[in-house]
C-alpha cells in the first residue's frame, strides 16, 4: 500500500518540470527593445509611418502584427516591410495568419479583421532583429469647423511586448509646426509631448508594463496649415477634445482660451495691401453680422434667466417675510438659531449677501472668545504712539469632538491666534496677517478646516420665515433701541450676545454708542466689560486682518507648486509638457501590437 510519504518524490519531480517548463517559457518570450516612428504629414492630411522595431526574437511563434482598429474613415495601406539585412519583405496579397513560421519568412501583407486591419509580417530567424515597417495613414487629419486635427494611438502594446521606449516624431512634409499654430496633447504613457525643431516629438519616459496603456497624441492645428481631405462637421473642441478630456489630468475649462484660431493660422499674412484689407474687412463684417445674430437671441434669453431668477427670489422673500424686500415689522430680544453664530450668519447671506461679510462673523466670534476668558484686552500704543488696543490669548484646550462650527470655529480662531502671538501671547490685530503670510504653508489644514466651517451659500428655499425673521427682528431691535424707551437693560450675559450679534450685523458702532448714552447701568459695567465697549474696532480689525490671512494662505502656492500649475495649464492649453497617463477617449488605431 503506497503511502502519501511514499508519493512525495513524484510530485516534487512533477513540480520541478512545470517549473523548468514556465522558465523555459520565459526564456523564450519575445522582447521589445525599442520603438522609433516617424510620421510625415502631406498637406492633404494623409501620412506616411515608417517604425523602426529593435526586438530580440526567440523560436516560438510565427509572425509580428501591428492593429489598426477603430479607424473612423482612415485606410491603411502600402504596407512596406524590411530587416536589419536590407532585405524588402515580400508583399502578399492577402495575409494568412495559419500559415508556419518559415512559411512567412520574408513575407509581409494586411490581415482584414471586422475591427479594422491588421499589420503583419513574419519573424523569420531568431536572435537580435531590426525590423523596419512602413504604411500610409490616409484621412488622419481632418478639418473640422473650428481647427483641423487628429487623434491617433500610435503604439499599443499587447501581452508580452512591452517596449521599455517608444518615441513618436511627426513632421509636415511641407512646413513645421510652432506653438503659434499647433497643440499638443499626449494620453495613456508616462513621459513627454513637446515641439522641438518644429516637429512634434512624443517619448516615453517609462517602460509600458500593462495592457491598457498606450502612445495616443493628439494634434490641433490652425486653419490653413493642411487642406485635409477627410471633412468633419462640428468643432474640434466638442467632437474630439471634450471626449479626450475625460479622465486625464488635463482641465477642459484651462483650455477654452485657446479655442479661437489665430490670423496667423487662418492665412493672415501682415501685408497690408488694398486687397488684403479688403478680405480682412469682408471678414469681420461677415464675423459682425453673424455675431449680431447670435447675439440677439443669447440676449433675450440671458434676460429671460434674469427674470426668471428675480420671479423666484421675489417669491421665496415673499414666504419669508410677507414682503420683497425682506423687512420685518416686529422686533425681537431673543437670540435667533440659540445663539448659533454661524447659522444665524448663513440666513444674513442668503437672504442679502451684502449684510454679511467672513470678517465679521471672526470679529464677532472673537468678542464671544473674550466674554468666555479665552482672550483678554490690553491697552498699548502702537508704534505711531497711538493708543489701541491688544490681545492676550490665554492657551486653547483639547478640540471639540461634536464636529459643530459653532464650537471649532472659536477654537480653530484661537488656535491660530495662539501661534501668531509668539512667546509673550499677546496679539496685535496686523499680527494675524503678518504671522500667516509668513508661514502659509505650515497653516495649510488648519486653514483649509476654518474655510470650511465657514458659511456656505443655502438657499432661500431651504430657510423657514421663522428662522429668517427672528435673525432680522433681533436686529431691528438692536437698530431701534433708542426708540424703545429701553432704560432698563437685562442682565449682563444677554448684553454681552447682543454686543457679539450686533458685530456679526455690522452695526456695532451705532449699538455700542447707543448703549452707553441710554444704559444708565454702563458705569457699573466690569472694567473687562467696558474694555469690551472701548476696544470695539479692534475686534473688526482682528476680523479684517485675519479673514485677509485665510486669504493668502488659501492661495498662497510655493514655487514648485506655481510651476506646477503653470506647466498644468500650460499643459491643458496644449502647449506640450508631461502626457497624461488617463484620457485619450475617441482615438482611432491602435488595438493591440506584439508577437503570435
Amino acid at each position: 500500500m503506497k503511502t502519501k510519504l511514499s508519493r512525495m518524490p513524484r510530485l516534487r519531480t512533477l513540480l520541478f518540470a512545470l517549473v523548468q517548463v514556465f522558465a523555459l517559457q520565459l526564456v523564450q518570450a519575445h522582447e521589445i527593445n525599442d520603438i522609433e516612428i516617424h510620421v510625415v504629414v502631406n498637406d492633404l492630411g494623409h501620412a506616411r509611418v515608417a517604425e523602426l522595431r529593435d526586438c530580440h526574437i526567440t523560436n516560438s511563434g510565427t509572425e509580428a502584427y501591428i492593429k489598426q482598429y477603430n479607424l473612423k474613415g482612415m485606410v491603411v495601406g502600402e504596407l512596406q516591410v524590411s530587416d536589419e539585412t536590407g532585405m524588402d519583405y515580400q508583399v502578399l496579397s492577402k495575409w494568412d495568419v495559419g500559415r508556419s513560421r518559415s512559411e512567412k519568412a520574408n513575407t509581409c501583407g494586411i490581415n482584414k479583421v471586422s475591427e479594422g486591419v491588421e499589420l503583419c509580417w513574419g519573424l523569420g530567424d531568431s536572435g537580435d532583429r531590426i525590423y523596419n515597417v512602413h504604411y500610409t495613414l490616409c484621412n488622419l487629419v481632418k478639418s473640422y469647423d473650428d481647427f483641423d486635427g487628429f487623434i491617433f494611438t500610435f503604439y499599443e502594446p499587447d501581452e508580452g511586448a512591452f517596449a521599455p521606449h517608444t518615441r513618436v516624431v511627426i513632421e509636415r512634409e511641407n512646413g513645421s509646426f510652432s506653438p503659434e499654430d499647433t497643440r499638443i496633447w499626449a494620453f495613456r504613457y508616462h513621459g513627454e509631448i513637446n515641439i522641438i525643431e518644429g516637429k512634434i516629438v512624443a517619448e516615453t519616459t517609462q517602460p509600458f508594463i500593462k495592457k491598457g496603456e498606450a502612445m495616443v497624441v493628439m494634434a490641433q492645428f490652425n486653419k490653413g496649415m493642411f487642406n485635409p481631405v477627410a471633412k468633419r462637421s462640428g468643432t474640434f473642441f466638442n467632437k474630439v477634445k471634450k471626449e479626450a478630456f475625460k479622465g486625464s489630468d488635463y482641465n477642459v475649462e484651462e483650455d477654452k482660451q485657446y479655442t479661437k484660431a489665430s490670423h496667423k493660422g487662418n492665412g493672415f499674412n501682415g501685408e497690408e495691401s488694398d486687397s488684403t484689407w479688403s478680405e480682412l474687412w469682408d471678414g469681420i463684417e461677415d464675423l459682425l453680422i453673424a455675431g449680431l445674430l447670435l447675439f440677439i437671441p443669447i440676449y433675450f434669453l440671458v434676460e429671460l434667466v434674469n427674470i426668471s431668477s428675480t420671479v423666484k427670489r421675489t417669491r421665496q422673500m415673499v414666504r419669508l417675510f410677507g414682503n420683497k424686500s425682506g423687512k420685518v415689522d416686529n422686533w425681537s430680544r431673543d437670540l435667533p438659531n440659540n445663539g448659533n453664530l454661524k447659522k444665524t450668519a448663513e440666513v444674513l447671506k442668503a437672504v442679502n449677501s451684502s449684510d454679511y461679510k467672513e470678517s465679521m462673523l471672526i470679529a464677532a466670534y472673537t468678542m464671544r472668545m473674550v466674554h468666555r476668558g479665552m482672550l483678554y484686552l490690553q491697552r498699548g500704543v502702537d508704534q505711531k504712539g497711538n493708543p489701541c488696543h491688544y490681545i492676550s490669548i490665554t492657551q486653547p484646550g483639547p478640540p471639540p469632538l461634536d464636529g459643530d462650527p459653532d464650537t471649532n470655529i472659536p477654537y480653530l480662531l484661537h488656535t491660530l491666534m495662539w501661534n501668531a502671538a509668539g512667546s509673550d501671547h499677546v496679539l496685535q490685530p496686523k499680527e494675524m496677517l503678518e504671522y500667516m503670510k509668513a508661514y502659509p504653508v505650515e497653516h495649510r489644514e488648519i486653514v483649509k478646516t476654518l474655510s470650511y466651517y465657514f458659511p456656505k451659500d443655502v438657499k432661500l428655499k431651504t430657510l423657514t420665515p421663522q428662522s429668517a425673521q427672528h435673525v432680522y427682528a433681533l436686529k431691528k431691535y438692536l437698530q431701534e433701541f433708542t426708540l424703545l424707551n429701553e432704560r432698563h437693560a437685562p442682565e449682563v450675559t444677554l448684553w454681552r450676545e447682543y454686543l457679539v450679534h450686533a458685530t456679526l450685523y455690522g452695526i456695532a458702532e451705532q449699538v455700542f454708542n447707543d448703549m452707553r448714552a441710554m444704559w444708565p447701568e454702563y458705569s457699573q459695567l466690569s472694567i473687562e466689560d467696558q474694555e469690551v465697549f472701548e476696544s470695539r474696532r479692534a475686534f473688526d480689525d482682528i476680523g479684517s486682518y485675519t479673514y485677509a490671512g485665510i486669504g493668502y494662505v488659501n492661495s498662497y502656492e510655493t514655487p514648485a507648486e506655481r510651476a506646477a500649475r503653470i506647466e498644468r495649464e500650460s499643459r491643458s492649453s496644449g502647449s506640450g509638457g508631461s502626457s497624461s497617463y488617463g484620457g485619450g477617449g475617441g482615438s482611432s488605431g491602435g488595438g493591440g501590437s506584439g508577437f503570435r
